[in-house]
């Protein structure tokens, strides 16, 4: 209709320099209708403008006719629920926390209702569910928390098909999305390790590309060596990405053929002379399949000679506990003999990358114990307690690294490193602020909520802004208090 293109020109370009007129209006009502607008004194040229707009929108709507549909399958009644709603004071709790605009809370409100085995009201079903829809981690609790109503709902909007809950591991495997796909395989990985690795192989060949880099990362839960021939065959993917991700898993089994070639390669290059004294060097012949699985030949540090850059791969791909036998000692005298002979020291820190990439928790502490220096990455493998006397200790020296390794964890921190970490971000309030803060709502105390209006920033320019931090986190931990209580322990 070119009445109303027209008034979208006027729009366009203002009514300063084109005011509204009836150009291109039919006979009619319509045009009776405009032409009484512009001629109200009362009204100027935007109001005349914004009433001829509103008329003439209602005007193409009038007579339009529904559409109607022959032959469709009725829309099915979705089926009662088999869990109760949750009580009042959950529906309260899970206002507030979806009002704090936090995803952290919401997904803490359906962690406690699915396991109270209770459902979402209704009315609140669409909000959750696009809550979960923006927030992917949220999806699988969400899923638990909806129930028969919103599984019927996701056949309506496309984005809300993560909603189906499945009944089993096999029937979450078998129909669910790939992200439930892969949680089944994880959770069955955990139980049984063959059955896990039975399922993949039974419908590899009908998965994607995509998918099986994807569900490949399941197996990094006990990987061992029954894995290592069905990945050694995975070598002949059309895929990349699928061949990388299979190498990588091949790595961390210690009795995969791929070690062993490191190994025999290292064997020749770390030797004990007669004097007691390391010596490294490699070999004058290397198997080329050590490089074709991603060892690199040239270093990218001028300060770092190829041989060593090469040695340094090969260290932090085997696993930790082979230098005993090669050097026939304990651990701890190997990390001693790293640490104190000359050819070795360049290796240290290749050693910490095995311990790493084995997840091995006895040599981690081990080596924490005979270290002077500490090392970030080896933190996640020692005891919780381990990890918190290491956190404090260190944190003046490792602060933001430590923050964000605590960020992470899912425990919830002590009162005595909470205190600490919040007195360092009231440094530096600009970089901490409100939105990074409210990350921590998950895993700081509730106890801190009364201390919280105690802890100031030392630099004057920065106290009111901080205390704006604070009075904001407060509120979130009273939220979070309030979930708590409202799923109350049977």
């Amino acid at each position: 209709m070119q009445y109303w293109n027209n008034i979208i020109n006027t729009a366009m370009l203002g009514t300063a320099k084109k005011p509204a007129d009836t150009h291109g209006l039919p006979q009619g009502p319509l045009l009776d209708a405009a032409i009484q607008i512009l001629a109200t004194p009362a009204l100027d040229r935007e109001d005349q403008l914004l009433h001829i707009a509103a008329v003439t929108y209602n005007y193409r709507q009038s007579g339009v006719q529904a559409l109607s549909s022959t032959g469709t399958a009725p829309v099915p009644v979705c089926d009662p629920e088999d869990k109760p709603y949750c009580s009042s004071a959950a529906i309260k709790a899970l206002q507030q926390a979806l009002d704090t605009d936090n995803h952290i809370l919401p997904g803490l409100w359906l962690e406690y209702c699915a396991a109270a085995q209770q459902l979402v009201p209704p009315d609140y079903l669409p909000l959750v569910l696009e809550t979960a829809y923006r927030h992917k981690a949220l999806r699988v609790r969400a899923a638990a928390c909806c129930g028969k109503r919103g599984e019927w709902l996701a056949q309506f909007n496309n984005e809300w098909n993560f909603s189906v809950v499945t009944t089993s591991l096999e029937d979450q495997w078998q129909n669910g999305t790939t992200a439930q796909r892969l949680i089944a395989l994880k959770t069955l990985r955990d139980k049984e390790p063959a059955t896990a690795l039975s399922w993949l192989r039974q419908t590899w060949t009908k998965e994607n590309a995509a998918a099986k880099t994807e569900l490949l990362g399941a197996l990094q839960h006990h990987i061992g060596p029954d894995d290592a021939p069905w990945l050694e065959s995975l070598m002949l993917e059309k895929s990349k990405q699928v061949r990388e991700e299979a190498l990588l898993l091949l790595k961390k089994i210690p009795e995969a053929s791929l070690h062993e070639l490191y190994l025999e390669v290292l064997r020749d290059a770390v030797q004990i002379n007669d004097n007691g004294d390391i010596i490294c060097t490699l070999p004058e012949n290397i198997n080329e399949q050590v490089f074709r699985s991603g060892i690199e030949k040239l270093s990218s540090n001028k300060n770092v000679p190829d041989t060593d850059y090469i040695i340094g791969q090969l260290i932090g791909f085997v696993h930790p506990r082979v230098w005993e036998k090669h050097f026939n000692c304990s651990f701890e005298e190997v990390v001693q003999r790293f640490h104190q002979q000359q050819a070795l020291q360049p290796f240290i820190v290749a050693l910490v990358n095995a311990i790493t990439w084995f997840s091995d928790h006895k040599r981690a502490a081990a080596f924490m114990r005979y270290s002077n220096t500490f090392y970030m990455d080896l933190l996640p493998l020692l005891p919780e307690e381990q990890q918190e006397a290491y956190s404090l200790q260190y944190f003046d020296k490792y602060p933001t690294e430590i923050l964000e390794y605590a960020l992470q964890q899912p425990a919830t921190w002590s009162p005595e490193l909470a205190l600490k970490i919040l007195q360092y971000c009231a440094g530096n309030p600009y970089i901490y602020n409100q939105s990074y803060m409210s990350n921590t709502v998950g895993v700081l105390p509730v106890s801190m909520v009364d201390q919280l209006e105690g802890i100031e920033s030392q630099h004057e320019n920065y106290k009111t802004y901080w205390k704006s931090i604070m009075m904001h986190l407060t509120g979130l931990l009273q939220t979070r208090i309030l979930i708590t209580k409202a799923f109350p322990k049977s």
